[in-house]
């Protein structure tokens, strides 16, 4: 046993119990984390930056700061850009399904090697996006709207 006098042993003690209020903190975390964080997932990385929306008929692309369209769109460019940043699902079971894409849009981001593409399914309250991640996020019908503005959900 070890001997200690009665400043070493309150100094062992204030130490456990610092030791287990940063060991109970820390899980405390994982262990009542919500079931939110982990079912609605953005569609894009964090602080991600798209250089070109490539959609089947149309492309767009950022050439400094402004952006650049290969056909005339009535589209407000800066704020479909905005709405891909912003656009979140919850996250679905992927199921195997004969069924083909509504609509697909290739994206080239900052900083990566290979470009995202997502394909749009539609449901009855909106739609959900596969992507190449082996990823599938459910949407409503006003984001659906938003991301791929020239089909009809």
């Amino acid at each position: 046993m070890i001997r200690l006098g009665r400043t070493g042993w309150n100094n062992v003690i204030i130490f456990a119990m610092l030791l287990m209020i940063f060991l109970f903190n820390g899980l405390h975390h994982k262990i009542i984390s919500t079931s939110d964080d982990e079912a609605t997932q953005s569609l894009l990385p964090p602080n991600s930056a798209v250089l070109t929306y490539q959609y089947s008929d149309f492309k767009i692309e950022r050439i400094g700061t402004s952006w650049r369209t290969n056909k005339q769109l009535n589209i407000d460019v800066e704020l479909l850009d905005l709405n891909w940043r912003q656009a979140s699902g919850e996250m679905m079971p992927i199921v195997d399904e004969k069924s083909s894409a509504l609509a697909s849009v290739e994206l080239y981001i900052a900083g990566y090697d290979r470009s995202l593409v997502f394909d749009v399914f539609t449901t009855p309250d909106g739609c959900f996006v596969d992507d190449n991640q082996a990823r599938r996020l459910k949407l409503d019908k006003q984001t659906c709207n938003q991301l791929f503005p020239t089909t009809e959900f």
